[in-house]
């Protein structure tokens, strides 16, 4: 029996679903007007997908030693659960740097948007680019535009300073 990597078969599966969002599933003739296949054909150049960041084994590592801190009297539990929060922050803000830097050196990929907090990257470009976004080391898997997480509004003061929006969405 072949073992293969979860890595690898998360790929696989992103592979499916990104070529589907970049409209090369809908090459067959489905009987619509042509208006309808000038929006696919326009689709099938670009596509979208939310790159997930994974942190676990950087968290994991993270929360040993704050336990340890802990266990120790070195820190109280308040301070214990602060100090995650905001490793758990910076490990997600450092992650969704590294896939925007991939995505700088990367011909043809862009970032739309990103929301730290929730460790996603919107991503877009041509259809072998966006793909590409897996071979990043942050990157756990590529799920579907729609599923990106807006970001929620701070609640201390209103905005939220973890996105980054592309400017046709200031137009409607």
């Amino acid at each position: 029996m072949v073992d293969t990597p979860r890595r690898r078969v998360l790929a696989a599966a992103a592979t499916g679903t990104t070529l589907s969002l970049a409209g090369c599933s809908s090459l067959g003739s489905d009987g619509t007007d042509g208006s309808a296949q000038t929006d696919d054909a326009e689709s099938a150049d670009d596509a979208s997908a939310t790159a997930a960041v994974d942190i676990q084994s950087d968290l994991q590592a993270a929360q040993n030693d704050i336990r340890q801190r802990l266990q120790e009297g070195n820190l109280t539990q308040s301070e214990a659960q602060a100090e995650i929060r905001e490793t758990q922050l910076d490990l997600l803000t450092e992650a969704v740097s590294t896939v925007e830097s991939y995505a700088s050196d990367t011909e043809g990929l862009t970032v739309s948007q990103t929301n730290a907090r929730a460790g996603a990257v919107l991503v877009s470009g041509a259809p072998a680019a966006v793909l590409s976004v897996l071979d990043a080391d942050s990157v756990s898997a590529l799920l579907s535009a729609e599923e990106f997480p807006e970001p929620e509004q701070s609640a201390t003061n209103g905005t939220e300073n973890d996105s980054e929006t592309d400017s046709t969405n200031d137009s409607a």
